[in-house]
């Protein structure tokens, strides 16, 4: 049956979407050969992020049985078929303007992982390329609410019943996750200056956003993320050719907002206006 994707956006207005999450409709052969797979943890080599990567896998990946894998050891796994592989990877032609980089989920039976597309991933959350995580393991602050978003991803889409072409899985998600923005005022909301750039500024939000936010430095919504806090909400850039928009829990990992555009490499005044008329419900 069809792959249908989901959340972090448009890649092809038609058939294809670049979404913070993504997963394939789970009545699918696809899906099915997941579900009976044992998913191998790939590591990177990079001890930051293989660890917070192995300790989130261990504590949130209930959906199948789990191993852990070396990257030098990939090529020698990856055409087995009743395997299925959560791994760091860049999509795309091998030239960084064209590539997209993600945190992904995709069933084995390739000869290699560069033949992997899009219509392989099973879900998938987008890494902040073109802004402040221009390698794949710049994401490991975060890692632990990417997986999580990925999990909740696959599970709304079966709880929901969501099917169709890519561009209705996308829609379907977005009103699931849009439905909780109001809660976003309830907590300060977390702007990572090197998330979001230097072209917006502290002003520019404030001249739009009237709700608690502070603009701080990565390392403190790291520490949010660590300690678990119920104090913030983080809003979470994934520009990687295309834009996406997040906000994120940092206890839990739930999306709490999401937008997309099919163009833009910055966090502008406009999709702050946007993210506050979701919060205030006129933005489904």
């Amino acid at each position: 049956m069809k792959k249908i994707l989901i959340i972090q956006l448009l890649i092809l207005f038609t058939l294809k979407t670049n979404a913070q999450l993504s997963a394939v409709d789970y009545s699918s052969d696809e899906f099915t050969r997941f579900k009976a797979s044992k998913t191998y943890i790939v590591r990177t080599g990079d001890a930051a992020f293989d660890k917070e990567l192995e300790s989130a896998a261990k504590e949130l990946w209930t959906v199948t049985k789990i191993d852990f894998l070396d990257n030098k050891d990939l090529d020698a796994k990856i055409s087995d078929k009743t395997a299925s592989f959560l791994l760091s990877v860049i999509i795309g032609t091998g030239t960084s303007h064209q590539d997209y980089h993600y945190l992904a989920l995709v069933n084995g039976g390739v000869k290699k992982v560069t033949k992997y597309g899009y219509d392989d991933m099973l879900a998938y959350c987008p890494i902040n390329h073109f802004a402040d995580e221009k390698e794949n393991t710049d994401c490991a602050f975060r890692v632990r609410n990417m997986l999580q978003s990925m999990i909740d991803a696959m599970a709304i889409v079966q709880k929901n019943d969501i099917k169709g072409n890519s561009k209705k899985i996308v829609d379907g998600l977005q009103k699931v996750y849009n439905t909780k923005s109001s809660k976003i005022k309830d907590r300060t909301l977390l702007f990572c200056q090197e998330a979001i750039g230097t072209k917006l500024k502290q002003s520019d939000i404030a001249a739009v956003y009237p709700y608690k936010f502070e603009i701080c430095k990565r390392s403190k919504i790291e520490q949010a993320i660590k300690d678990k806090s119920k104090e913030y909400y983080y809003y979470q850039p994934a520009i990687t050719l295309n834009k996406s928009m997040f906000v994120f829990d940092p206890a839990t990992g739930e999306v709490l907002y999401f937008d997309y555009a099919m163009q833009g490499m910055t966090i502008n005044k406009g999709n702050i206006e946007d993210l506050v008329e979701g919060i205030k419900g006129g933005k489904k």
